[in-house]
């Protein structure tokens, strides 16, 4: 996609104060879910074949790729979202084993499914995305998952959601913010910022 979601080509987001009150994180045998707000910045309404995935980022290697793993509902009419995790993400959706970053897309794809990498597919097929923020996974201690990026200490080990934050003169980095805040942006992609982390 030529998008912000192609590492080095993100934009940078800014954190809003109110979302780092708190930060929710737990493991995957208890489960995780993600929930927040529509935002539909186009005049259609959101076509009914719509479906919420969670794109995961693999860029400690070359070449760089996604990886499909997770889905979640829609509730145009309310203007809201929900996602659980029960099961970790398979390593492959992982950076070094360690690390995992999926950001909320929505495609109107039927056939998109788990293991699919995005950029196989026409950027028409994704007409939203919570670019601003990511489902952070830390597989075992936090401290191991710091040699793929520092921030990665900030979370628990298992699910939590991330907030993007610049950072001067460096690559932006994840913050943790409440996983019931989310906001999922409807517009076309190359509308969407995108948390340049990679």
């Amino acid at each position: 996609m030529r998008s912000g979601f192609r590492p080095g080509i993100c934009l940078a987001t800014v954190v809003l104060p109110a979302l780092l009150a708190c930060s929710d994180s737990t493991s995957p045998s208890e489960g995780f879910t993600v929930s927040g707000t529509i935002q539909n910045n186009t005049q259609t309404p959101i076509p009914e074949n719509a479906r919420l995935v969670v794109v995961w980022v693999v860029s400690y290697g070359s070449p760089d790729y996604s990886y499909v793993f997770g889905e979640g509902t829609i509730d145009p009419a309310g203007g809201s979202f929900e996602i659980s995790m029960s099961d970790p993400p398979p390593a492959a959706a992982l950076n070094n084993g360690l690390l995992g970053v999926g950001v909320l897309f929505v495609t109107v794809n039927a056939g998109l499914s788990t293991g699919d990498d995005i950029e196989d597919y026409p950027e028409a097929d994704f007409i939203g995305a919570a670019g601003e923020y990511g489902i952070i996974y830390v597989r075992g201690n936090p401290s191991d998952a710091v040699q793929v990026r520092e921030w990665a200490e900030d979370f628990e080990s298992g699910y939590g959601v991330g907030v993007g934050m610049e950072v001067p003169g460096d690559f932006d980095k994840f913050v943790p913010t409440r996983r019931s805040g989310v906001v999922l942006t409807i517009d076309d992609i190359d509308n969407i910022s995108f948390v340049n982390w990679t």
